[in-house]
């Protein structure tokens, strides 16, 4: 280990992949640019692996260790990277949970171990983008609350109200993620015999594919986009539905209301917060009430309005400056005296 560290901070990140909505670089590449003048703004370490064994970990985590820096943060992603920093202070942002959960027992505990019990015992602070994380975090784990802060995602700051509404002679509607949360059969459910377009962000499997011609679903698809191209998608949807199952923020909810676009969520957490009053909420595990969610949306025009107005309210609160601040003011407290 680095016998003297430099004064400054080291956000820590995953390799990115070549194309992709990635929410946790670009929400920290918006925060960097609202950076105060005040404080030092943190170098960015980007891994030179992506996390695709056991071998590639080791190599990410020895490099870590090598960071000269007075405070390591680590992102989000690559948690197992703070096991055993315990010789400075060390940040860990936390997205979701959700994923501890998937697989079979023994990959279950061992996710557990390597994820969440082993790093946090290397953590000074946790930083929890939501209350449903935060929440989960004090519930699978005895870390203490009072090192847990919440401080919300931010997007990208290209992203701009729409000049215009779309004109689709089929309602398009917009699904973003194919993960087993992001629920794409059960918005299949709801939309089957409805007169509408959905346009899929992701690429389908065969078997989802072969579940939306089931259900006789008119859609297409689009993968692998640059943040110019997502915001063009989210551009051209009459409404985004993102009934999800399960998320720790829920960034495109803030990214179709910052375009414009009305929303369809979950009534549940965290969805329901990040939305605010800009959206309206369905059970996610009913077919029928997000059916019912997204028939109002497309044909109650002053609904549609409401939502678009409310929804750049509720976007705008969402402030890099904000979160910029409250990450300073975080180092500053972890920072070495001297």
């Amino acid at each position: 280990m680095p016998d003297r560290p430099s004064p400054c901070v080291a956000w820590i990140m995953r390799k990115p992949r070549s194309l992709g909505n990635f929410s946790i670089e670009t929400s920290y590449r918006t925060m960097g640019d609202a950076w105060p003048q005040d404080s030092p703004r943190p170098d960015v370490h980007t891994a030179s692996r992506f996390t695709s064994g056991i071998l590639d970990r080791i190599a990410i985590w020895r490099e870590v260790r090598q960071l000269g820096h007075a405070v390591l943060h680590i992102t989000g992603d690559i948690h197992f990277a703070a096991i055993g920093l315990r010789y400075k202070p060390v940040v860990l942002t936390i997205h979701d949970l959700g994923m501890l959960d998937e697989g079979s027992a023994l990959k279950r505990r061992l996710k557990r171990w390597f994820w969440l019990t082993l790093p946090l015992r290397s953590c000074d602070r946790l930083i929890a983008v939501s209350e449903t994380t935060r929440h989960d975090i004090l519930r699978r784990t005895h870390y203490p609350e009072d090192r847990i802060q919440v401080i919300p995602s931010v997007i990208s700051p290209t992203f701009r109200k729409r000049a215009t509404e779309p004109s689709h002679p089929t309602s398009r509607v917009l699904h973003i993620g194919l993960a087993d949360n992001k629920n794409l059969e059960q918005h299949a459910r709801a939309l089957a015999g409805l007169e509408v377009h959905l346009r899929i962000i992701g690429e389908p499997s065969s078997d989802q594919i072969a579940m939306l011609d089931g259900h006789g679903i008119d859609f297409s698809t689009a993968s692998k986009l640059s943040e110019e191209e997502l915001q063009e998608e989210y551009a051209a949807a009459d409404v985004l539905l993102f009934c999800s199952t399960l998320e720790g923020y829920g960034m495109p909810i803030i990214e179709a209301q910052t375009i414009g676009v009305p929303v369809v969520t979950s009534d549940r957490s965290p969805m329901r917060e990040t939305a605010g009053d800009g959206a309206v909420l369905a059970n996610p595990d009913d077919a029928d009430s997000i059916r019912e969610a997204v028939l109002r949306v497309l044909n109650e025009g002053g609904l549609r309005m409401e939502l678009v107005a409310k929804g750049q309210v509720n976007a705008a609160a969402c402030s890099a400056e904000r979160s910029a601040q409250l990450h300073a003011e975080l180092y500053r407290a972890l920072m070495p005296a001297g």
